[in-house]
Formats: structure tokens, C-alpha cells, sequence
């Protein structure tokens, strides 16, 4: 499953970033070893570059089509430590790019060992095991949000509507204790829907609303709803400082 998550990303990220020409995977044995290739004719990455891309919220071609947080190829990166099979990147700005990863050859009838898991990362000022309500509209943020917080130790629910944020509530047992929402949904905003769970739990849930729209309308109303705002593009420290900040805030009012 991890490997397949890892092919599944780099052949997105292909697809996203190539309007002209192909995306082709390919395999072939090296000795005891298999290398899958996913080849594509987009953009291309500076060789200056080719270290930023790995890293959280990380989107190398600012374009205002392309939607997401950028955390597919760090995605694809963390998975890849685990199962211990670096992945390499070849590239010629305007012609293409080529994401290789080397996996071992597993022997037939030998029994499968369970895969190491990533150490839990310590937040400062949020104690372990903290249940987070995370909602967004897009899946694959959603999904890269979920991969990111697990891997700090949190305990996730996701949303892309109100109505299923009110569901994940249900299956909280309505013990949330933060909830990280995108401004920008379907049919509801994240400022509103915020206000609908805490009216629901009956209780002050901490909030932080990730957003790119600058407005002082937005501003003056996350304000007056006590919602911390997160301006994007986010990054994983700034992520982490602001749920620890609105977590002491919160403590230290009750």
C-alpha cells in the first residue's frame, strides 16, 4: 500500500504539471532490485530547485491553475524513508522531468514484515494524541493533511462539507479538540461552518482557518469568531506554531 501511494503521487504530480506530450511509467529489474520510473514532458526543475520540492507546501510552478497545498512530493518522500527506498529525480528545465524510486525484489513465499512507521514529531504546547477535525473540499489536501498530522502523533477527522464535519463530530464522540479549516468550500465557508460545530458541541472549539483570501471582511470576521487565521501558502512550521498558540490561548482562557 505504501509503495502503491508513493507511484500513485508521482504519476499525479506528472499528470498536473504536463500539458503538452506524455507521462510514462515504466519498470525494470536491477539484480536483486526493481526501479520504477514515472517519466513526463512538463515544465521541468532547475537543478537549484530539485532539494525544495520534497519539502511541505512546497509548489515549485506558482500557477494560479493549479490548485493543492504542495504536499504530494512530500508525501512521496516521507514514504519513501520508510520503506528505506530513496527516490531520485532527473530533470531538464522545459523538457521533462524523471522520478525513480528502487524497491527490493521480494522472493515468492516469504512472509511479509510489517512496514517501520515514522516516529510521532513532539509539538510543543499540544500534548500527544490531540483529535483533529480537518476541512477542506479537495480530497488530495485532505489527504496530505491527514499523512502530515498523523505524522506529528494527532489523531484526524476529515470533512470536505459541513455536513460531514457535523458527522466526523458525531464519531469524535464530540470531543474535538481543534479543527484546521479551508476558508473556501463548496457551499459553506470554513468561518461558518466552524461556528455550526462549536453551536453543535456546545463548547468552544479551538480553530485555525487556513486561507489565501487577504479581505478585511474575512479578517474582521475570524477575529470576531475568535478563529486564528493561517495565511497560504502554509508551511508545516508555521502549521505547527499556530495550533500550539491557538491551544495555550484556549487553555489559558478556561
Amino acid at each position: 500500500k505504501l509503495l502503491r501511494r508513493v507511484l500513485q503521487n508521482l504519476v499525479a504530480n506528472a499528470i498536473k504539471y504536463t500539458r503538452q506530450g506524455e507521462v510514462l511509467m515504466g519498470c525494470r529489474r536491477r539484480g536483486s532490485k526493481l526501479r520504477i520510473e514515472v517519466h513526463d514532458t512538463g515544465p521541468g526543475i532547475p537543478p537549484d530547485k530539485r532539494g525544495v520540492i520534497f519539502q511541505e507546501f512546497q509548489r515549485l510552478h506558482g500557477d494560479d491553475e493549479q490548485t493543492g497545498l504542495g504536499l504530494g512530493l512530500s508525501i512521496v518522500e516521507r514514504i519513501a524513508r520508510v520503506l528505506d527506498a530513496p527516490v531520485t529525480v532527473r530533470s531538464t528545465p522545459e523538457r521533462g522531468s524523471c522520478f525513480a524510486i528502487e524497491v527490493p525484489v521480494a522472493a515468492v513465499g516469504l512472509p511479509r514484515l510489517p512496514a517501520a512507521r515514522p516516529q510521532p514529531l513532539r509539538t510543543p504546547g499540544l500534548p500527544n494524541a490531540v483529535t483533529v477535525l480537518v476541512i477542506d473540499n479537495e480530497k488530495a489536501i485532505l489527504d496530505g493533511m491527514e499523512t502530515l498530522l498523523t505524522g506529528w502523533g494527532f489523531i484526524v477527522h476529515r470533512a470536505r462539507s459541513q455536513a460531514e464535519a457535523v458527522k466526523a463530530l458525531q464519531a469524535a464522540g464530540g470531543k474535538l479538540d481543534m479543527i484546521l479549516a479551508d476558508y473556501h468550500l463548496v457551499r459553506e465557508d470554513g468561518i461558518s461552518v466552524v461556528r455550526a460545530l462549536r453551536k453543535r458541541a456546545r463548547k468552544h472549539i479551538p480553530a485555525v482557518l487556513i486561507t489565501a483570501d487577504r479581505s478585511p471582511a474575512v479578517a474582521d470576521s475570524a477575529v470576531a469568531h475568535d478563529i486564528h487565521i493561517l495565511r497560504k501558502p502554509v508551511k508545516p512550521a508555521a502549521l505547527r506554531a499556530a495550533m500550539a498558540h491557538v491551544a495555550v490561548r484556549t487553555e489559558a482562557a478556561e
